[in-house]
């Protein structure tokens, strides 16, 4: 674990999952713009310390780093320790990282599934229960969760990715319930096809009939759903047909048609 401070202060910070690449660099920026004291995750520790850089030096704020795997690490139980030790508050959290494989589940290996489920659903699960506390006793903050519209219905050769991002859906509107009147936002966010790394690290091809969406449009519509005290938000250039497919197809038509 490793924690790289450009200042000490004692701020709120908003910490983001997955910021080296992607969506999570995307909601740094956005944040940095805002002069949001960031606390950035990931597991490439260059890209993570080459960003926060570039960020303080741009925007003149405090930015921490800590790479870590998360969906391996042990250590997160001492994380929330760890940060108070440091004067760091945590009232945004971002549990963005994750990953998907693509092919026929016996062609997936054994440790990548379980990593699959490790990363988009234990860690994000384990961040939750160990910032919220926090968030609950000051009555104030935010939790917001990147799933996917593959979280809506089973997806033929992305069956570990999609049933983790089910989980990310159900756990999401669940703790929105539960906590409506806590003074505590909880927003799943579900992006369509976005143009990232994700789908070469999965090993699924791109469509060239689909128009892929930017990571700082995803940001932007996310933050404005929040805003708007959403709890669930479909993201993207997409997001018109995607509301429509799933509010009127049924279910096996539309897992064919996917598949």
């Amino acid at each position: 674990m490793t924690l790289v401070s450009k200042m000490t202060a004692i701020m709120s910070y908003a910490l983001i999952t997955g910021a080296s690449s992607g969506i999570g660099e995307a909601f740094a920026r956005n944040f940095a713009a805002k002069k949001k004291p960031l606390l950035l995750i990931g597991r490439n520790e260059g890209k993570l310390r080459s960003l926060a850089e570039e960020l303080h030096n741009k925007e003149g704020i405090d930015v921490r780093i800590l790479a870590i795997d998360l969906a391996r690490s042990k250590e997160l139980p001492f994380l929330p320790s760890k940060l108070q030790q440091m004067g760091i508050t945590v009232d945004v959290l971002i549990n963005n990282a994750g990953f998907g494989k693509y092919g026929k589940d016996m062609d997936i290996s054994y440790e990548d599934d379980l990593n699959m489920v490790n990363l988009n659903c234990r860690a994000l699960l384990a961040l939750t229960k160990l910032f919220l506390p926090d968030m609950l006793r000051a009555k104030k903050g935010a939790i917001i969760n990147i799933a996917s519209i593959l979280g809506f219905f089973p997806l033929p050769k992305m069956a570990t990715y999609s049933a983790t991002k089910s989980f990310v859906v159900s756990y999401t509107e669940a703790l929105a319930k539960e906590y409506k009147d806590s003074g505590v936002k909880f927003l799943c966010s579900c992006p369509g096809f976005v143009d990232t790394p994700f789908h070469e690290r999965a090993g699924s091809k791109r469509f060239d009939s689909i128009n892929y969406e930017t990571t700082e449009r995803i940001v932007e519509e996310t933050l404005a759903a929040l805003k708007s005290n959403k709890t669930m938000a479909i993201v993207g250039k997409q997001k018109f047909w995607d509301k429509i497919a799933l509010s009127i197809l049924p279910r096996w038509l539309f897992i064919e048609l996917m598949s």
